[in-house]
Order: C-alpha cells, then sequence, then structure tokens
C-alpha cells in the first residue's frame, strides 16, 4: 500500500479537492494530510467538512494529523474563549450545521503523528529540543516545533513551516521532507506520493484555486 501525504491546506477547499481527485487512488493508498486544514484561507469549514466526508467514505484510508491550527481551535473551545477569530470560525461551523462541540471532539481524537516502516509523519517535526514531544502542551511538540529535527531511521515529513520557492524540500542532515509551500500565501499546494514501500517520493503540486485565494 502506497502513501499520499499532502501539506499544510489552511482553509484551500478547492485546492485540496482538486490534489485529491487528480492523485488519490483509495484503493491503492493511504491518504495522510498533514494538519492546519484549519484557518488563514477562506474554506475552513468546508475544508473540514471534506476531510469528514472523505474519512466516512475510506475510514481505513483516511488519516488527518493534528496541527497546531486543529490544537488552536480545540484550546479555545475548552477554554471557553472570547477569541474573535474563535467566536467567527465556530458561529461559521453553526451555520453548516457542524457545533462547535462537534469540532472539538473530532480534533481531539486526531493523532499526532502517523508511521509505517519507512515513514514517520507529523505536523512539526521530532525535535531535537523536545522534552516531551507526544505532549501538544509541550513548546517542541510534534504538533508546534519550530527547531532542527532529529535524524531519525525513518524519514521524517512535515508541514508547519513555509519552505520559500514553493516547492518540497528535503534536509538531508535531518532525513526529513519540508512539505508546506504555502497554499494561502504562496499558491501551491504540495504533496509526496509513496509508491508500495518505498521511501522516495514522486513530488505532486497543484496551484491554489482563486475560489481559494
Amino acid at each position: 500500500m502506497g502513501v499520499l501525504i499532502i501539506g499544510d491546506v489552511h482553509g484551500c477547499f478547492y485546492t485540496l479537492r482538486s490534489m485529491v481527485r487528480e492523485h488519490w487512488r483509495p484503493e491503492k493508498d493511504t491518504l495522510v494530510l498533514i494538519g492546519d486544514l484549519l484557518n488563514k484561507g477562506p474554506h475552513s469549514v468546508r475544508t473540514f467538512k471534506y476531510w469528514l466526508k472523505l474519512r466516512n467514505l475510506y475510514p481505513q484510508k483516511v488519516i488527518l494529523i493534528r496541527g497546531n491550527h486543529e490544537q488552536w481551535y480545540l484550546d479555545n473551545y475548552r477554554q471557553s474563549s472570547h477569541n474573535k477569530a474563535f467566536i467567527e470560525l465556530s458561529q461559521e461551523f453553526k451555520e453548516r450545521s457542524i457545533r462547535p462541540s462537534t469540532v472539538a471532539e473530532h480534533i481531539g481524537r486526531l493523532p499526532l503523528h502517523f508511521e509505517n516502516e519507512q515513514l514517520f509523519v507529523s505536523h512539526a517535526g521530532l525535535s531535537t529540543s523536545a522534552v516531551d514531544p507526544f505532549n501538544p502542551s509541550e513548546v517542541h511538540s510534534l504538533i508546534k516545533n519550530r527547531k532542527p529535527l532529529q535524524r531519525l531511521r525513518k524519514l521524517q515529513i512535515i508541514g508547519h513551516t513555509v519552505v520559500p520557492g514553493g516547492k518540497p524540500r528535503f534536509h538531508p542532515k535531518e532525513n526529513a521532507w519540508f512539505i508546506d509551500t504555502g497554499a494561502w500565501s504562496q499558491g501551491v499546494l504540495s504533496a509526496l506520493h509513496f509508491p508500495n514501500n518505498s521511501s522516495v517520493p514522486k513530488i505532486l503540486q497543484v496551484k491554489t484555486k482563486s475560489k481559494d485565494l
């Protein structure tokens, strides 16, 4: 079974849908979304609902990893926050018939990473500075890290930090691919496709659709 890993979407629903339709084959590949479906772009709720649709259709083939923006929503919900952006996003969820409590419940169940024999995939990477990388509150956690990565035997794939130049970049020192190419800011959504049992990816890209700008 192959793996298709898609970088940070940030509310670019039409772009994500295009990437999935063009490049994902459910009968052959597991789909891994690297986190940060929400915020920045214009269609956070539609993007979230699209993930729910895919997950319901292919429950064993679709994985959303928790990103810092999903964690942001969860933290604000748990704290009954009056943050303006949180309140506005919650209201939009309500208008599209999803209760904020349901959104928080879904996010709370999201894994912090995905791995197989060749790959270790997380939103922000396994840091050299992390005390407890699996604690979402930790500043250098798999969700929030900005420090250098540990060099693992497995290949790390992360999003979170936008790569200049609009193309995924491999860092040999860390044995890691960085795949956030700024769909909402730099105009391109990127993904890596790993065929069955391979650690050598094919880079896939979709230009951000005009409806997402």
